[in-house]
């Protein structure tokens, strides 16, 4: 059996206050629940069976594998209505959490306690600017959870993740400026996906019409020209000629997925992140890679 080092629980796919123009759902025009036949959030008892079966397994030298544990990255996962006992429960057991949120951080979760309770309880927190297109205001609330941060003697990383697409280019000096004068410690630059069936008006307002060499390039300079020390990491940086926009290589060899999980809210698994075999269409060239399980 392959080592399991990190998994993602998709915990409230359907859940969310923002409506992003290029969430794959979105991108449908459908719910997760119309698309795979699975309604509804992920029962706490389903996310406890997967943390506990594979948070409890150990190495040769006696050390836990799992690395850690990501919630819903479809759909805002601090709107879980069980993310409270999620995070605890990773806490109890001693795997970090790695959070990505859009930013709005609802409910109970603006209070400075509970974003204390966050970067107390998480690896990293990624706010993704993808909110930006209809939420003016996560760069404030990035600011706040870095002020709470410098408080605590040990907290989470915060990071920043871009989905780069026609429309946000130009806002890269100023984003990679901004990040640098308040302590962001890294962005992840990931190109932008359209599923096989997202509509050409869609594809036409957003689509990237640069290289990822080009892209690259243009980052790092304007990280220099700012005198910037921060990480970029992502599809950007990761990328060479021989993979696609997904991060997929077109070459046979060792899926980079092997130990990762993906656990549906039924409760069932899936070892292939590819976005395409998930929300979109399993006939579509796009659906097909080399490491297909």
């Amino acid at each position: 059996m392959v080592a399991v080092r990190r998994i993602t629980l998709l915990t409230n796919p359907d859940v969310c206050n923002l409506r992003c123009p290029l969430c794959f759902l979105y991108q449908r025009r459908a719910t997760f629940g119309e698309i795979s036949g699975i309604t509804g959030e992920m029962p706490f008892d389903v996310a406890k069976a997967a943390i506990e079966k594979y948070g409890l397994t150990q190495d040769e030298n006696g050390k836990r594998i799992l690395r850690e544990v990501i919630p819903s990255t479809m759909g805002e996962p601090l709107l879980y209505s069980r993310f409270e006992d999620l995070l605890e429960l990773c806490g109890s057991l001693g795997v970090p959490m790695n959070l990505t949120t859009n930013g709005t951080f609802p409910g109970m979760w603006n209070e400075n306690a509970n974003m204390i309770r966050l970067l107390q309880g998480c690896s990293d927190i990624k706010v993704s600017s993808l909110a930006s297109e209809c939420f003016d205001g996560w760069k404030r609330n990035v600011e706040r959870l870095l002020k709470i941060r410098q408080g605590l003697p040990k907290a989470a990383s915060v990071s920043i993740q871009v989905t780069l697409h026609r429309k946000n280019l130009m806002m890269i000096p100023e984003l990679i400026a901004w990040a640098t004068v308040i302590g962001v410690e890294r962005i992840k630059w990931n190109m932008v996906v359209f599923l096989s069936e997202a509509d050409v008006l869609l594809r036409r307002e957003f689509e990237l019409d640069r290289s990822v060499g080009e892209l690259r390039e243009y980052i790092l300079n304007c990280c220099r020209m700012c005198g910037s020390s921060l990480r970029n990491e992502g599809s950007v940086f990761a990328l060479t000629s021989g993979e696609n926009a997904r991060g997929y290589s077109l070459e046979a060899g060792t899926c980079p997925f092997a130990e990762e999980l993906w656990i549906l809210p039924d409760g069932s698994e899936q070892h292939c992140p590819n976005p395409e075999r998930r929300f979109g269409n399993k006939e579509a060239p796009e659906a097909r890679c080399c490491f297909i399980r």
